[in-house]
């Protein structure tokens, strides 16, 4: 492997929750795994203007155990009493500018800065304010379109982070939707053109087209020239089912998503940057619930997957499973069942039905069930028009489906040799299983109550609930 491809660990908490307790965040541990880099603030704690002794101590400790250091914050973040924050204010530009200067001189041991844009996130400090640079509307930058801000941000980072300090600095292409820049190849493509060329400054995009969904295409932007590219990889995957459950990821991130068309077409084996700088790897974290998994298992497996093929990005996933089973002394009689967990997911968390009535790539099945929360409204939503199009028994169909491979999955699992896992193996498809027979009771009574509303809906949930629990699931507001 070459020694410039970074593996870089990120743990993402929620914005709704405590920051997450995970030895992922040990920087021995995961120097121990493979990584070589780590995040250490993010959008959430951030760096600019907050620069504490703490957050020195963490980086030295980092730096100590053999890895890099990157803060992350959001653009723009600003002092909350300043009247900067519209992207056509140059004084919005220049604090921003004096901000990184403070900080990399502040922390000089770091490798490098990353930033984002395109979600704000509000910042615990009452003294910080956090401005969306694509919203505003004022007349001041009223002559400024998306292109132009997005490349404004490339142009700033650039010269400051790189050339007048010389450290490297990443730039997140994430924002909302598929028209952003992330999505986007075209957008992309001409806000990437004002890169000046700096060998430092990086550009990150997720595996996924959109977010981390499945039903999502392999990023076609990923072999876009311009800077050195990494690729983001979510271990424990927050719209799917927050790591209660297996679903090893190896064939989508080698070979390609089968549901997409894709097998053998695309995924790392077939498909990678013209300049891959590495990977961006979150073990844990990701979405707005709390993290409700017993055990670190099933990201690990994922986690151990894509450090792999960041090595050797054309090996083989089965054969990577294979060295992950035996390395965590799991019965070798459980990797069938571990290589289709991802179908088992697919068949829990998706609706062929509502993918072929609307056709999404973002939010796929109308995010039903997000996280560790039902939806009523988009319960309510699709149940409508399921009943409208008339493929009501189509959707029942594929819930009875999901609760059979269920109950299959889980009679395997009950079949295999005892390990020090079992016992969490055995909750993961049980509770498989109880997700699978309690949506499908669901969706029979929400499509017999059709057409409902959004209160409705809730209703039902909640009175499902009442009657069945289903921890750790909940109802959202």
């Amino acid at each position: 492997m070459p020694d410039n491809r970074m593996r870089i660990a990120y743990v993402h908490d929620s914005p709704l929750h405590e920051s997450l307790a995970t030895d992922y965040r040990d920087p021995h541990r995961l120097a121990n795994h493979g990584f070589t880099d780590v995040v250490i603030s993010d959008q959430l704690s951030g760096c600019l203007y907050g620069i504490t002794p703490e957050l020195i101590q963490k980086t030295d400790v980092a730096i100590d155990a053999g890895l890099g250091v990157w803060l992350m914050d959001d653009l723009f973040t600003l002092p909350s009493n300043s009247e900067a924050g519209c992207p056509g204010r140059e004084d919005s530009w220049e604090l921003t500018a004096a901000a990184i200067r403070d900080v990399i001189e502040s922390v000089p041991q770091i490798r490098g800065l990353v930033f984002r844009y395109g979600e704000t996130f509000t910042s615990s400090d009452s003294a910080l304010k956090r401005v969306d640079l694509l919203r505003c509307e004022c007349i001041d930058c009223s002559s400024m379109d998306g292109i132009t801000r997005r490349r404004k941000v490339i142009e700033l980072l650039e010269s400051v982070v790189c050339r007048e300090m010389g450290k490297r600095c990443i730039l997140r292409l994430w924002d909302l939707s598929e028209d952003g820049v992330h999505a986007n190849r075209l957008l992309q493509s001409k806000v990437l053109k004002k890169w000046a060329g700096d060998p430092r400054f990086f550009v990150s995009v997720k595996h996924t087209l959109t977010d981390y969904w499945r039903h999502q295409p392999w990023n076609p932007s990923i072999t876009e020239d311009g800077p050195p590219r990494l690729i983001e990889f979510q271990c424990e995957r927050e719209y799917e089912f927050i790591g209660l459950l297996p679903n090893w990821m190896g064939p989508e991130w080698s070979q390609g998503p089968v549901e997409c068309g894709e097998r053998g077409w695309t995924g790392l084996a077939n498909v990678r940057p013209n300049d891959w700088a590495g990977s961006w790897v979150i073990p844990l974290g990701g979405g707005w619930s709390n993290r409700h998994a017993s055990s670190e298992l099933w990201a690990d497996m994922n986690l151990h997957t894509i450090l792999s093929l960041t090595a050797d990005p054309e090996r083989d996933a089965g054969e990577i499973l294979t060295e992950w089973i035996l390395d965590n002394n799991l019965p070798i009689e459980s990797k069938n069942l571990l290589e289709n967990s991802s179908e088992l997911i697919l068949r829990l968390r998706y609706l062929d039905v509502w993918r072929v009535i609307a056709n999404q790539r973002w939010m796929p099945s109308e995010n039903w069930f997000r996280d560790d929360n039902f939806v009523p409204g988009a319960c309510a939503k699709i149940a409508n028009r399921v009943v409208e199009e008339g493929m009501s028994e189509l959707l029942l169909s594929e819930r009875a489906l999901a609760t059979a491979m269920a109950r299959s999955h889980l009679m395997e699992a009950e079949g295999l040799p005892d390990c020090q896992h079992s016992e969490f193996i055995l909750s993961s498809y049980r509770w498989a299983l109880q997700f699978a027979e309690w949506t499908e009771e669901t969706w029979t009574q929400l499509l017999g109550c059709a057409p409902l509303n959004r209160d409705e809906s809730k209703a039902l949930l909640l009175h499902r609930l009442e009657e069945n629990p289903l921890a750790p699931l909940s109802v959202m507001d």
